[in-house]
């Protein structure tokens, strides 16, 4: 009894910081359930319907949303699905007293339900996984900071180095062979920040349907509704998001692991293994990509180290698109064999690269981001991995073209390889 007394003091005292918002319509069911919130949350704006609720999401920033389904003018999921076009990381918890909306829900990505009437034992054992879930993504937040801020101080002491290489010639060729072994380090460990936030993306959307459709079941257990069809069509809902997990865990290993041995491979497979690692990314953000891809292609190369160049330009072509202007965000791949060359074509429909900078996106630090928000290394390692490592070609330039009779212009990355 001690040890849970304890264990609800520390659960009441981290959730003190949790901002919140609770929509519910029924005026006597929003004063009850807030006496039992208000045990927990310090900061808690409570709203009569879904209009109310999203104004208020607007306006302010929160860490939780608890909403009851029924209610006039904008219902629960309605308010959900205009929150979700918003952000997609914020936790949802769904206060209800049935399951009718079951599916619609885990579509929008819920975290967990609550059954009403809310009673203090079943709201504090729901809230200790969602406070854990907070913790989770604090701690994913500060040691992604941790690993920017290691590349910052990198970049920094190397900018200090180039400016003050006075040496003979034979020193500086030494330097410049110790500073391109450093780029690489650092430009892995830009590639790790990034690896650690798709993995978060990649793992958001089935980790969400895994928790709804366990915490589905047993909201449909306890109210006795729950058949053996939903039981079997739930768990093989779980059965295939494990599956996915599991397959997640193997791309993203091979990926890191990243053995530098030069094989022959397919380049399909590549792609394939590339847009496995961007997929939650493209769905984030929207990005639709059109493949053109022919199957045979074979090449004697670094199949990581290709992997790390498709990488850098869709990082590339993703910061332009979140920009565009465009209903459609577009992102073309395309392969072919010419002239005993393999021809890789990667464009986007963002706008293309302003003419005054484009000569210079290969150069080291170069880059169009501020610096909080990018170290201007990954083209740059493209360029070396491909004219170096590959003994091939990377050009860029801005294109005009269409599809399906609309007209965009963009930016064009294309690489050729020799066969």
């Amino acid at each position: 009894m001690k040890k849970l007394k304890v264990e609800l003091e520390d659960l009441i005292k981290y959730s003190k910081t949790v901002r919140v918002l609770y929509a519910e319509s029924d005026e006597k069911l929003r004063k009850d359930s807030l006496g039992i919130f208000k045990i927990f949350f310090h900061k808690i704006d409570a709203a009569k319907d879904g209009v109310e609720g999203f104004n208020y999401f607007e306006n302010n920033k929160y860490d939780l949303i608890i909403t009851s389904i029924d209610m006039p003018n904008m219902n629960g999921v309605e308010m959900i699905t205009k929150i979700r076009e918003i952000s997609k990381d914020i936790t949802i918890l769904i206060k209800s007293s049935n399951t009718n909306n079951f599916i619609d829900l885990i579509r929008l990505g819920i975290d967990g339900y609550i059954l009403k009437p809310v009673e203090i034992k079943q709201f504090t054992s729901i809230i200790q996984k969602v406070i854990e879930k907070l913790q989770n993504k604090q701690e994913l937040y500060e040691y992604k900071n941790y690993l920017e801020q290691k590349v910052k101080d990198k970049t920094k002491a190397l900018e200090s180095l180039n400016n003050n290489l006075e040496q003979k010639v034979k020193e500086e060729i030494s330097k410049n062979k110790y500073k391109d072994n450093l780029l690489s380090q650092q430009s892995k460990m830009a590639a790790m920040g990034e690896m650690i936030g798709n993995i978060a993306h990649q793992w958001r959307q089935p980790l969400t349907a895994i928790s709804a459709a366990s915490s589905g079941m047993q909201v449909q257990k306890e109210c006795g509704v729950l058949t053996d069809e939903e039981f079997i069509k739930n768990c093989d809902v779980i059965n295939k998001n494990v599956n996915h997990l599991s397959k997640t865990i193997d791309d993203f290993r091979d990926f890191i692991k990243g053995d530098r041995k030069q094989k022959i491979f397919n380049l399909k497979e590549n792609i394939d293994t590339f847009l496995s690692l961007v997929e939650s990314l493209c769905k984030s953000y929207n990005i639709d990509v059109v493949l053109n891809l022919q199957e045979d292609i074979q090449i004697d190369g670094f199949y990581n180290e290709l992997t790390q160049c498709f990488m850098n330009i869709f990082n590339n072509a993703k910061d332009a698109l979140k920009e565009t202007k465009n209903k459609e965000r577009l992102l073309f791949i395309s392969t072919r064999i010419e002239d005993q060359n393999v021809i890789i074509k990667i464009k986007d429909n963002a706008g293309g690269i302003p003419e005054n900078i484009i000569s210079r996106i290969f150069e080291p630090y170069f880059t169009t981001k501020h610096k909080s928000q990018g170290t201007g290394l990954g083209l740059h390692m493209t360029y070396s991995f491909i004219v170096d490592g590959m003994n091939g070609t990377i050009k860029v330039n801005n294109v005009e073209f269409q599809y399906k009779n609309k007209k965009y212009t963009g930016a064009e990355f294309k690489i050729i390889l020799p066969m």
